[in-house]
């Protein structure tokens, strides 16, 4: 009979209720009380309703039950009711604190891309002064080993130098002088 006069005196709240008033899922609350009622001989099981003897009765009559905790055991386990509207706070400040190193993070990362795109700038510029050099020096092979264009004089003469020469063939022989002057016609002639 002490197990119902100590339940009396202490009040007792439902799981939601303890889930809404300390701001806790109400899984959470459910493992909690599991864990208190997988323990026989837990000194806590006292603050849990309904008792050992009582949850048998209800099962033996299949009269659905639900769990009600007494306020001490969560105050004990959860902090008080004022304390959890502190926790959101100092949770509030970890984010912060998280979102500052990520922000550190992040600012190191993008100093070191900096410093690679200046290197890859800088090497771009390296090559783009190589393919100038480059550039300049095949110009200069090309005026040194290539011929220049010749002269309209030298070419006139060269004309009239091959003229003379194919003259003086032609004035060997007659077959020279018919190939040269050939009668238009069909090209049943020429074979």
């Amino acid at each position: 009979m002490s197990d119902t006069s100590a339940t009396a005196t202490v009040p007792f709240i439902s799981i939601k209720d303890a889930s809404i008033r300390y701001q806790k899922a109400e899984i959470t609350i459910r493992r909690f009380v599991r864990s208190i009622l997988e323990k026989e001989k837990n000194a806590d099981r006292q603050l849990v309703y309904p008792l050992p003897s009582d949850a048998v009765k209800l099962k033996k009559s299949k009269k659905p039950f639900s769990y009600t905790i007494s306020e001490e055991l969560l105050k004990r386990h959860f902090g008080e009711v004022g304390s959890a509207n502190a926790a959101p706070s100092s949770a509030h400040g970890s984010y912060v604190h998280l979102l500052e190193r990520t922000n550190l993070n992040l600012g190191e990362q993008l100093k070191v891309k900096d410093e690679q795109i200046r290197v890859l700038a800088h090497a771009i510029d390296d090559l783009s002064e190589r393919q100038r050099e480059t550039n300049v020096l095949m110009k200069g092979l090309q005026e040194r080993f290539l011929l220049s264009a010749p002269k309209d004089e030298i070419v006139e003469a060269v004309v009239e130098a091959g003229s003379v020469l194919s003259g003086n063939k032609g004035l060997k022989g007659k077959k020279g002088n018919k190939g040269l002057k050939r009668k238009k016609g069909s090209w049943w002639k020429l074979w």
